[in-house]
Protein backbone atom coordinates (compact mmCIF):
# COMPACT_ATOMS: atom_id res chain seq x y z
CA UNK A 1 0.00 0.00 0.00
CA UNK A 2 2.65 2.57 0.64
CA UNK A 3 4.63 1.63 -1.97
CA UNK A 4 0.99 2.11 -4.43
CA UNK A 5 0.82 6.28 -2.62
CA UNK A 6 4.98 6.65 -3.35
CA UNK A 7 4.15 5.68 -6.85
CA UNK A 8 1.32 7.58 -7.67
CA UNK A 9 2.68 10.68 -5.51
CA UNK A 10 5.61 10.60 -7.92
CA UNK A 11 3.06 10.32 -10.76
CA UNK A 12 1.15 13.06 -9.80
CA UNK A 13 4.55 15.10 -10.00
CA UNK A 14 5.00 14.09 -13.72
CA UNK A 15 1.56 15.37 -14.71
CA UNK A 16 2.29 18.73 -13.90
CA UNK A 17 5.30 18.55 -16.22
CA UNK A 18 2.52 17.93 -19.08
CA UNK A 19 -0.82 19.09 -20.05
CA UNK A 20 -2.59 15.61 -20.70
CA UNK A 21 -3.08 12.85 -18.39
CA UNK A 22 -1.43 9.65 -18.79
CA UNK A 23 -3.62 8.35 -15.67
CA UNK A 24 -5.73 5.10 -16.92
CA UNK A 25 -9.45 6.42 -17.81
CA UNK A 26 -12.19 3.35 -17.37
CA UNK A 27 -15.23 3.76 -18.55
CA UNK A 28 -18.24 1.68 -20.08
CA UNK A 29 -19.77 1.93 -23.24
CA UNK A 30 -23.35 3.01 -23.59
CA UNK A 31 -24.45 2.89 -27.36
CA UNK A 32 -21.77 1.72 -30.16
CA UNK A 33 -22.42 2.98 -33.48
CA UNK A 34 -20.81 2.47 -36.99
CA UNK A 35 -17.80 1.23 -34.78
CA UNK A 36 -17.64 4.10 -32.82
CA UNK A 37 -18.57 5.60 -29.61
CA UNK A 38 -18.97 8.95 -27.88
CA UNK A 39 -17.97 8.60 -24.18
CA UNK A 40 -17.35 11.64 -21.34
CA UNK A 41 -13.89 13.68 -21.69
CA UNK A 42 -11.46 13.09 -18.74
CA UNK A 43 -8.32 15.07 -19.82
CA UNK A 44 -7.78 12.70 -22.55
CA UNK A 45 -5.26 13.93 -25.50
CA UNK A 46 -6.27 13.44 -29.07
CA UNK A 47 -4.60 10.21 -30.03
CA UNK A 48 -4.67 8.45 -27.21
CA UNK A 49 -5.38 4.73 -27.65
CA UNK A 50 -6.43 2.22 -25.10
CA UNK A 51 -7.78 -1.28 -24.73
CA UNK A 52 -12.43 -2.70 -24.83
CA UNK A 53 -12.96 -5.74 -22.75
CA UNK A 54 -15.44 -8.02 -23.25
CA UNK A 55 -16.68 -9.94 -20.19
CA UNK A 56 -18.36 -13.33 -20.85
CA UNK A 57 -19.30 -13.73 -17.03
CA UNK A 58 -17.96 -11.94 -13.76
CA UNK A 59 -14.62 -13.84 -13.72
CA UNK A 60 -13.84 -14.09 -17.44
CA UNK A 61 -12.93 -10.89 -19.87
CA UNK A 62 -10.87 -10.44 -22.74
CA UNK A 63 -9.41 -7.63 -24.86
CA UNK A 64 -11.81 -7.73 -28.30
CA UNK A 65 -10.80 -4.29 -29.79
CA UNK A 66 -8.28 -0.76 -29.79
CA UNK A 67 -9.53 1.90 -29.03
CA UNK A 68 -8.18 5.57 -30.46
CA UNK A 69 -9.36 8.85 -29.63
CA UNK A 70 -10.17 10.80 -33.02
CA UNK A 71 -12.27 13.59 -31.73
CA UNK A 72 -12.40 16.16 -29.08
CA UNK A 73 -15.83 18.71 -28.53
CA UNK A 74 -18.17 19.20 -25.80
CA UNK A 75 -16.31 17.68 -23.18
CA UNK A 76 -16.76 14.24 -24.95
CA UNK A 77 -14.17 12.15 -26.61
CA UNK A 78 -14.72 10.44 -30.22
CA UNK A 79 -13.44 6.87 -30.17
CA UNK A 80 -12.88 4.77 -33.23
CA UNK A 81 -12.54 0.68 -32.51
CA UNK A 82 -10.23 -1.47 -35.06
CA UNK A 83 -8.99 -4.88 -34.36
CA UNK A 84 -6.70 -5.31 -31.48
CA UNK A 85 -3.55 -7.54 -32.82
CA UNK A 86 -1.43 -8.04 -29.80
CA UNK A 87 -2.83 -10.69 -28.86
CA UNK A 88 -3.02 -12.63 -32.25
CA UNK A 89 -1.84 -16.37 -31.76
CA UNK A 90 -1.45 -18.44 -34.84
CA UNK A 91 -1.76 -21.44 -32.39
CA UNK A 92 -5.35 -20.53 -31.19
CA UNK A 93 -8.70 -19.88 -32.79
CA UNK A 94 -8.96 -16.34 -33.69
CA UNK A 95 -12.91 -14.84 -33.06
CA UNK A 96 -14.62 -11.62 -33.51
CA UNK A 97 -16.42 -10.21 -30.77
CA UNK A 98 -17.31 -5.90 -31.73
CA UNK A 99 -17.75 -3.57 -28.98
CA UNK A 100 -21.34 -3.14 -27.66
CA UNK A 101 -22.85 -1.60 -24.65
CA UNK A 102 -21.65 -2.51 -21.42
CA UNK A 103 -18.24 -3.33 -22.87
CA UNK A 104 -15.85 -1.53 -20.60
CA UNK A 105 -12.93 0.94 -22.18
CA UNK A 106 -9.41 1.55 -20.72
CA UNK A 107 -7.76 4.71 -22.36
CA UNK A 108 -4.09 5.30 -21.92
CA UNK A 109 -3.27 1.67 -21.64
CA UNK A 110 0.29 1.06 -20.51
CA UNK A 111 0.83 4.67 -20.25
CA UNK A 112 2.92 3.88 -17.28
CA UNK A 113 5.57 2.76 -19.10
CA UNK A 114 8.18 4.89 -21.53
CA UNK A 115 10.50 3.93 -23.95
CA UNK A 116 12.74 7.02 -24.29
CA UNK A 117 14.61 8.22 -27.83
CA UNK A 118 17.46 10.53 -26.99
CA UNK A 119 20.17 11.97 -29.12
CA UNK A 120 22.93 11.24 -25.81
CA UNK A 121 23.31 9.83 -22.30
CA UNK A 122 22.75 13.09 -20.73
CA UNK A 123 19.45 13.40 -22.06
CA UNK A 124 18.41 10.55 -21.01
CA UNK A 125 19.57 10.73 -17.50
CA UNK A 126 17.59 13.91 -17.42
CA UNK A 127 14.45 11.95 -18.20
CA UNK A 128 15.01 8.88 -15.48
CA UNK A 129 15.88 11.51 -13.37
CA UNK A 130 13.08 13.91 -14.19
CA UNK A 131 10.08 11.24 -14.87
CA UNK A 132 10.97 8.78 -11.91
CA UNK A 133 7.25 7.84 -11.56
CA UNK A 134 7.09 5.96 -15.12
CA UNK A 135 8.86 2.86 -15.51
CA UNK A 136 11.61 3.66 -17.58
CA UNK A 137 12.36 1.43 -20.47
CA UNK A 138 15.64 1.27 -20.92
CA UNK A 139 16.82 1.78 -24.68
CA UNK A 140 19.32 -0.78 -24.92
CA UNK A 141 16.18 -2.94 -25.40
CA UNK A 142 14.81 -1.62 -28.63
CA UNK A 143 18.29 -0.70 -30.37
CA UNK A 144 19.17 -4.44 -29.50
CA UNK A 145 16.25 -5.64 -31.43
CA UNK A 146 17.37 -3.38 -34.41
CA UNK A 147 21.18 -4.86 -34.05
CA UNK A 148 19.96 -8.16 -34.60
CA UNK A 149 17.07 -7.27 -37.53
CA UNK A 150 20.17 -5.05 -38.85
CA UNK A 151 18.02 -2.28 -38.73
CA UNK A 152 20.13 0.91 -38.12
CA UNK A 153 16.74 3.13 -39.26
CA UNK A 154 14.38 2.63 -36.98
CA UNK A 155 10.49 2.45 -38.84
CA UNK A 156 7.33 3.02 -37.17
CA UNK A 157 6.57 -0.14 -36.98
CA UNK A 158 9.61 -1.16 -35.57
CA UNK A 159 8.76 0.86 -32.61
CA UNK A 160 5.32 -1.09 -32.75
CA UNK A 161 6.94 -4.45 -32.61
CA UNK A 162 9.41 -2.81 -29.40
CA UNK A 163 5.86 -2.04 -27.28
CA UNK A 164 4.49 -4.72 -27.82
CA UNK A 165 7.57 -6.80 -27.10
CA UNK A 166 7.95 -4.26 -24.21
CA UNK A 167 4.44 -3.97 -22.89
CA UNK A 168 4.38 -0.39 -23.08
CA UNK A 169 2.26 2.30 -25.38
CA UNK A 170 3.99 5.88 -24.66
CA UNK A 171 7.14 7.02 -25.97
CA UNK A 172 9.06 10.59 -25.26
CA UNK A 173 11.13 11.68 -28.02
CA UNK A 174 13.84 14.17 -27.41
CA UNK A 175 13.91 16.69 -30.44
CA UNK A 176 15.58 20.19 -30.18
CA UNK A 177 15.07 21.28 -26.75
CA UNK A 178 11.32 19.52 -26.58
CA UNK A 179 10.29 16.13 -25.17
CA UNK A 180 7.22 15.12 -27.09
CA UNK A 181 4.96 11.98 -25.94
CA UNK A 182 3.74 9.75 -28.60
CA UNK A 183 1.35 6.76 -28.46
CA UNK A 184 2.88 3.97 -29.58
CA UNK A 185 -0.32 2.49 -31.44
CA UNK A 186 -1.66 5.75 -33.10
CA UNK A 187 1.97 7.50 -33.42
CA UNK A 188 0.05 10.67 -32.64
CA UNK A 189 1.87 13.11 -30.04
CA UNK A 190 -0.08 13.66 -27.39
CA UNK A 191 1.71 16.45 -25.99
CA UNK A 192 5.31 18.53 -25.42
CA UNK A 193 6.80 19.93 -22.50
CA UNK A 194 10.66 21.73 -22.63
CA UNK A 195 13.48 19.49 -22.40
CA UNK A 196 17.40 20.25 -22.54
CA UNK A 197 19.01 17.96 -24.70
CA UNK A 198 22.30 19.31 -24.64
CA UNK A 199 25.53 16.56 -24.10
CA UNK A 200 27.93 14.65 -25.78
CA UNK A 201 27.53 14.23 -29.84
CA UNK A 202 24.55 12.24 -31.40
CA UNK A 203 23.96 8.50 -30.59
CA UNK A 204 22.69 6.81 -33.55
CA UNK A 205 19.57 6.18 -34.11
CA UNK A 206 19.61 7.01 -30.44
CA UNK A 207 21.54 6.77 -27.54
CA UNK A 208 22.26 3.65 -26.60
CA UNK A 209 25.18 1.06 -24.83
CA UNK A 210 24.98 -1.36 -28.01
CA UNK A 211 27.10 -1.44 -30.90
CA UNK A 212 26.84 0.50 -34.02
CA UNK A 213 24.12 -1.14 -36.12
CA UNK A 214 24.78 -2.04 -39.32
CA UNK A 215 22.86 -3.77 -42.28
CA UNK A 216 23.44 -7.23 -43.53
CA UNK A 217 25.75 -5.90 -45.96
CA UNK A 218 27.28 -3.43 -43.84
CA UNK A 219 30.56 -5.35 -43.49
CA UNK A 220 30.65 -4.29 -47.10
CA UNK A 221 28.63 -1.29 -48.03
CA UNK A 222 28.76 0.72 -44.35
CA UNK A 223 25.59 1.09 -41.90
CA UNK A 224 22.79 3.19 -43.60
CA UNK A 225 23.03 5.62 -40.88
CA UNK A 226 19.62 8.15 -40.34
CA UNK A 227 21.55 11.25 -41.00
CA UNK A 228 20.93 14.14 -38.68
CA UNK A 229 18.54 12.86 -35.19
CA UNK A 230 16.78 15.90 -35.04
CA UNK A 231 15.36 15.89 -39.02
CA UNK A 232 15.45 12.19 -38.92
CA UNK A 233 12.40 11.95 -36.26
CA UNK A 234 10.76 15.41 -36.95
CA UNK A 235 10.09 13.95 -39.97
CA UNK A 236 9.07 10.91 -38.55
CA UNK A 237 6.79 12.67 -36.07
CA UNK A 238 5.47 15.19 -38.63
CA UNK A 239 6.67 17.78 -36.86
CA UNK A 240 8.23 21.36 -39.24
Amino acid sequence: MIQKIIFSLLLSVTFLLAQFNPSPYETTLQSVQNNKATIADNNIALGATGVVLHSFDNEHQTIIALATVIAKADNTLTLKFTRYKNLHQSALPSYKIDPNKGDKVILNYLYNRVLPITPNKETYKRITATFAGYNIIHPDLFASKLYVDHQPRPEKSDFHKSCLQNSNNLLLFAIEDKGYFVDCQSFKILDSINLSTQGDKESHPFYSRIPKIKTRLGAIMGSEDIGEYNRYYKQMLGLK
